[in-house]
Parts: C-alpha cells; structure tokens; sequence
C-alpha cells in the first residue's frame, strides 16, 4: 500500500496559490443584480416554514421508496425551496384535503 505525497502547505497560502480556472471565468463575468424583493422572498418564504418546523417536536420517519421517486421527490423540494420534511408536510395536507380528510 502507497501513502500519498505529503501535501506542502506553503503552496495553499494565498500568496503562492492562483486561482482555478472555472474560478477566473465567474470573476470575470458577474452575474446581473437581482432586485432585493425578488431576492428575499424565498428567504422569508423559508424562514417562516422553518420556524413552524423548528417549533414542533419532530421524530424519525424512515421508509424506503425507489430511486426515481427518492430523486423526484427531493428535486421538487430543492425546486420549491423546501426541506424534505416540508415537502412531505405539504403533501400530506394535499392529500387530506383531497380526501376531505382535512379537519
């Protein structure tokens, strides 16, 4: 078994380091201002689903379910900006309400 080259420090400080490509690329071209409105409401949206998941007494829920739909489900999450735990949340009141289940 190998051991890897010892990695010399001195190299990583900023003095001696140059920045990656793809790094240079992002610098050189800024992305456009986005209007503080627009850029905050997903946050606020956020912080108000957080502080209602926060507030509960949360417990494990594990179950397995299929690839494609594990890879669905946490793409529509990340998609609406949701946790996991939100979304499943959502989904259940959607449900319910659907079922007329809802009280």
């Amino acid at each position: 078994m190998s051991k890897r080259p010892a990695v010399n420090l001195a190299d990583l400080t900023s003095e001696a380091a140059a920045p990656m490509s793809e790094a240079a690329q992002r610098i050189a071209q800024p992305a456009a201002p986005v209007p503080a409105a627009v850029a905050l409401a997903p946050v606020l949206a956020r912080r108000a689903a957080d502080a209602a998941t926060r507030t509960e007494n949360l417990e494990a829920l594990a179950f397995k379910v299929p690839k494609a739909f594990r890879r669905r489900f946490k793409q529509r999450a990340t998609n609406a900006d949701l946790k996991l735990n939100q979304l499943l949340f959502e989904a259940l009141e959607a449900w319910e309400e659907k079922r007329g289940l809802k009280s």
